[in-house]
C-alpha cells in the first residue's frame, strides 16, 4: 500500500527544514515562525497542468526571527532549502509586503524583495492562514490592502 502525503501533512516537515536553514545561516537567530507558501503560478493553473507544475515552481518560506525576517526558496518536489533571497531586519520588514489578497483555498501575498526588481508572489494555503495572519501582525506597518 502507498502512502501519499498531502502538502497539509508535509507542513510540519517543511518548517522544521526551514527551522534549520535559517540556524545554518545564523546560529544566533531563533525561528519563531514558519510561513509556507508556493510562488510564482497560480494555484489555478495548478489544477489543470496537474503533476508538470511542481517541477517548475518553487516553495518560499517566511520564517521570522526575534531579530529578522528571512525569506527562503526551496524545492517544490523535496522541500529542501536552496537559498536565502532576503534577510530584512524585523524594523524594515514591513515594508517587504506589498499586498495581500485573502481567499478561501489559496492567500496571495506579493513581497517586494530588496534586489528583485518586481513583486515575488507567494501563494499560502488556507491550512496556513493562521501562521499568514500571526506573521502580518507581526510586521510593523505592513500594507495589508
Amino acid at each position: 500500500m502507498t502512502v501519499t502525503l498531502k502538502a497539509a501533512d508535509r507542513k510540519p516537515e517543511l518548517a522544521s527544514e526551514a527551522r534549520r536553514a535559517v540556524l545554518r545561516m545564523d546560529r544566533t537567530e531563533r525561528p519563531r515562525l514558519v510561513v509556507v507558501g508556493t510562488g510564482e503560478v497560480s494555484p489555478y493553473l495548478e489544477y489543470f497542468f496537474g503533476p508538470a507544475i511542481p517541477l517548475v515552481t518553487n516553495v518560499y518560506y517566511l520564517a521570522v526571527t526575534d531579530r529578522s525576517v528571512f525569506v527562503l526558496r526551496g524545492s517544490r518536489t523535496t522541500g529542501e532549502v536552496r537559498r536565502a533571497v532576503a534577510v530584512v531586519p524585523l524594523e524594515q520588514a514591513g515594508r517587504l509586503v506589498a499586498k495581500v489578497r485573502h481567499g478561501r483555498t489559496w492567500n496571495t501575498l506579493w513581497l517586494r524583495l530588496p534586489q528583485h526588481r518586481g513583486r515575488l508572489r507567494v501563494n499560502v494555503s488556507f491550512q496556513s492562514r493562521p501562521e499568514l495572519d500571526r506573521f502580518l501582525a507581526r510586521l510593523p506597518d505592513a500594507d495589508r490592502t
